[in-house]
């Protein structure tokens, strides 16, 4: 309050002073112009006044302390620090969403695209830019890589590259089947045997694919027991097999040679894949006559060898064939579903006659007719030596060792045996087909055309389907076969030794004599399989014959033109 009334008093004490030093001023100068100029002072020493009054006030206030100073100095410079860094952020995170995101599968599918073109340098470009971004590796980013190194033929660098996956733990199915695969193709199969194997340490389950590729190997190469292996390791592992499965068995199968695996082993294999069984597929699969012959081996009741000749050819070279066989003495029917007067006969003068039906074949070269007496077809009449004599059918034989007789008018008797004596061979139950079209290679040979057409079009043909698929039922391989199964105390997997070589002579099969050499001589242009089993001795095999001359899979496939299905 004093301080106000101090304040005012200034304030009337510089007006009276203004007032007196106005009245000293001489009246001649009391003019217009003096007033303003007056009035103009006044004003100034007012301003003048309020000026001084405020630099006193600043001037009197309590001045602060250094550390204060400070403190408040240094607050604002942090606040400012603060502002300045949440403005750069803001700028930061500004500029990274104004530049483009790295794509990285849009990377992929170029590092793919490079790959298909066997661009090996284009591939790891991309892949070190993927990693350079900072994109971690993946399983697909490597199985890209790997399969650029095995399209470029550099199988050394893919397995060195497999090594550098597995050690990154990111090795998975399709690495393992992608490097499986090649090494089969480069034959080198105890390695993808060996990848197979650490599939399954690395914890995986390997696929069918990976099972049918190195099966696809092993039937190549004729490796018999290591198939056995994988088809039992695959079933045991509950794989369940695919149709390129089956058709590896029936070529492991068909190119079997020498075999030294028992019959219980392989009849194992055949129940458990059912081979003979048809499935949704292209091409359906032919059940390989070794395991035809193995099957009928199980089911015959007798001890013999099972045995089957499968002949391949043209219509008209295996009507040539059938035409052979007929002069060696096979029949079309076995003994117990034929005529009672069919079959071979010894008569006394040691000729060997061959009855089927109505037609008796006293030799390769001489035959004739007979007419039957009865509806049981137990009496005949026939003309021998120029006159016609009646015959009958006699049982029990009047020879001990005979299975009947039959006994003629004029005093002649012949008698019947068991089995029938082909050459140096005895056949028992024996029995031929007719002339068959061979359908399986009618198929194949039907979807290989159709794959080629889809290689050179995919319109094919560019016809309606309908017509395209009745176009394609009319293509054909033009193969046949016949087939004669019999049974046989000889047995071709059992080997004698030489010190019993003199005693038992030439065995059948071993030599250049027996029926299976004789018709491929006589017919080098058809194809001879010889499949046989024997349960009794647990054991099995087959030959392939071509002009006498046995021969491979590869070479016997070639000379009959079958066609393979890969």
């Amino acid at each position: 309050m004093f301080a106000h009334i101090t304040n005012n008093l200034d304030v009337a004490v510089s007006v009276v002073a203004v007032c007196a030093i106005s009245l000293t001023v001489p009246s001649q100068y009391w003019s217009v112009k003096y007033i303003c100029s007056d009035i103009g002072l006044f004003l100034f020493a007012i301003f003048a006044y309020f000026v001084m009054r405020r630099f006193k006030k600043d001037r009197d206030r309590p001045k602060k302390s250094c550390q204060e100073a400070c403190t408040v100095e240094s607050s604002v410079d942090e606040s400012e620090l603060e502002l300045s860094t949440q403005v750069a952020s803001e700028v930061v995170e500004v500029i990274k969403a104004e530049e483009p995101q790295f794509d990285v599968s849009s990377h992929i599918v170029v590092m793919q695209k490079y790959a298909n073109e066997r661009n090996i340098a284009g591939t790891m470009r991309t892949f070190r830019l993927i990693k350079k971004n900072g994109v971690p590796p993946s399983s697909q980013m490597y199985n890209i890589v790997l399969q650029a190194w095995i399209n470029c033929g550099n199988v050394q660098a893919a397995e060195d590259l497999m090594e550098e996956i597995t050690g990154a733990g990111l090795a998975d199915e399709t690495s393992y089947n992608l490097l499986i695969k090649v090494l089969v193709s480069t034959r080198a199969l105890d390695k993808a045997n060996g990848f197979l194997k650490d599939m399954k340490k690395a914890s995986l389950t390997p696929s069918v694919a990976a099972f049918d590729n190195l099966l696809s190997g092993f039937a190549r190469e004729g490796r018999f027991t290591e198939s056995l292996s994988l088809l039992e390791e695959m079933h045991a592992g509950g794989v369940h097999p695919s149709n390129d499965t089956l058709n590896n068995i029936v070529k492991l199968l068909n190119g079997s040679r020498n075999i030294d695996q028992r019959l219980a082993r392989v009849q194992q294999i055949l129940l458990k894949y059912n081979i003979d069984a048809t499935s949704v597929s292209p091409v359906p699969v032919a059940m390989p006559r070794l395991a035809a012959v193995i099957s009928q081996a199980e089911e015959s009741k007798t001890t013999c060898c099972a045995h089957e000749m499968h002949i391949t050819g043209s219509l008209s070279q295996i009507k040539a064939v059938r035409k052979t066989l007929k002069q060696h003495g096979l029949l079309d029917n076995t003994e117990s579903g034929c005529s009672p007067l069919d079959g071979h006969w010894e008569t006394d003068h040691g000729l060997t006659v061959i009855v089927e039906g109505k037609l008796v074949r006293w030799s390769a070269q001489r035959a004739c007719k007979l007419s039957f007496t009865n509806k049981e077809r137990t009496g005949c009449t026939m003309s021998l030596y120029g006159e016609a004599t009646n015959g009958r059918l006699v049982s029990p034989a009047t020879s001990p060792h005979a299975s009947k007789s039959l006994v003629w008018e004029n005093g002649d008797v012949w008698q019947s045996y068991d089995g029938r004596v082909i050459g140096q061979d005895t056949f028992f139950s024996q029995c031929m087909t007719k002339m068959v079209r061979d359908q399986f290679q009618d198929l194949q040979y039907q979807a290989r055309s159709s794959a080629m057409l889809k290689c050179v079009s995919r319109q094919a043909l560019n016809i309606p389907v309908m017509l395209e698929q009745s176009i394609v039922e009319f293509l054909g391989n033009d193969l046949y076969y016949v087939r004669v199964h019999f049974e046989s105390k000889s047995n071709p997997s059992k080997k004698v030794s030489n010190d019993d070589d003199d005693d038992l002579g030439p065995l059948p099969f071993e030599t250049d004599q027996d029926t299976c050499n004789a018709i491929s001589l006589r017919h080098p242009r058809v194809g001879l399989r010889h499949c046989w089993a024997e349960k009794g001795d647990n054991s099995y095999g087959q030959r392939t014959l071509v002009n006498g001359q046995e021969v491979n899979e590869d070479d016997f496939s070639r000379h009959v033109q079958y066609v393979c299905w890969a």
